[in-house]
């Protein structure tokens, strides 16, 4: 009996968490796997990013692997079930760590892994990442950080099949200091990473308020029919205005309380914002946001 019930507590420790994945197609030959609005918890797996991937004659193109190894081990099947082809490239956004813990499944599988320079910079072998810590050992599994095959330094054009995916860095500090978007000329689709948010709220810190509303003027000239943002599940072109709104209107609000003279030790009580309240992580983000604006504002007006 005691057998038993070792050898079931071991089968239920040994099993992946599942994701229950569901790809949802928002351009011709174009899935995306739409993350749940909230934090990471051991309750969603770290599953609260968005991850697509682009079906080529020569293979599938992913674009941000996910959280985890299990993660992209399952949107890997969820692939073969549309095409029996391999995963030839894997394209970072950015650095953040929900973007890229998949990676470590595809390099596995012997695909090219291409991000940015900040990746390079940030993430270090060995290191414990955010996603490690809240997970724990038996939900992060077999996820490793591995190294990226192809640094994106401005901007690079790859070709895969009968696709040609144009990677650029718009501007040098937006929601990271290292953001790429991916436009998929043909389709007119565009990956925005974290440069653009829907039905939740940003986090501005590590990076720039005025640099992503730079970010955003950017996005909205390359046309593009499709958007799909690092989080949230708006897609179509309007995106970009909906998320403009919170970044305008928080920089005019902190730039008034800044000519007010409001101290920083006020700032966050002064720019509530309350039109916003209802979005997600309104209450664990925004007062950081404002906080960060302050910073990055007070600091452009002490250089005038």
């Amino acid at each position: 009996m005691k057998h038993i019930v070792l050898i079931s507590l071991m089968s239920l420790f040994l099993q992946a968490f599942e994701y229950n994945l569901v790809p949802k197609k928002v351009a011709e030959d174009t899935y995306c796997f739409f993350g749940k609005l909230e934090n990471i918890s051991k309750e969603n797996g770290g599953n609260m990013v968005n991850t697509c991937f682009v079906h080529t004659k020569e293979g599938f193109v992913v674009i941000d692997s996910g959280p985890t190894y299990d993660y992209a081990s399952q949107a890997y099947e969820k692939m073969q079930q549309i095409a029996k082809l391999p995963v030839k490239y894997v394209i970072t956004t950015h650095d953040h760590d929900d973007h890229w813990l998949g990676n470590s499944f595809y390099k596995s599988k012997g695909a090219l892994l291409i991000g940015p320079k900040t990746y390079e910079q940030n993430v270090v072998a060995g290191m414990e990442t955010r996603m490690q810590r809240v997970l724990g050992k038996e939900l992060y599994g077999k996820t490793s950080i591995v190294k990226l095959d192809t640094i994106v330094d401005d901007n690079l054009t790859l070709k895969a099949g009968d696709k040609v995916f144009m990677i650029s860095q718009p501007v040098k500090a937006a929601h990271t200091k290292g953001d790429l978007i991916v436009f998929l000329k043909g389709q007119k689709v565009l990956f925005v990473g974290d440069l653009v948010f829907s039905g939740r709220i940003t986090s501005l810190r590590d990076g720039s308020l005025v640099g992503s509303l730079e970010a955003l003027d950017m996005i909205d000239a390359y046309g593009a029919k499709v958007i799909v943002g690092g989080h949230g599940y708006e897609t179509d072109a309007t995106v970009t205005e909906h998320f403009r709104s919170y970044l305008q209107e928080m920089k005019k609000e902190v730039q008034y309380a800044l000519d007010e003279d409001v101290g920083m030790e006020d700032i966050t009580k002064k720019v509530t914002m309350p039109q916003y309240k209802n979005m997600k992580l309104y209450d664990v983000l925004h007062a950081r946001n404002v906080l960060d604006a302050y910073k990055e504002l007070e600091m452009i007006e002490d250089e005038e």
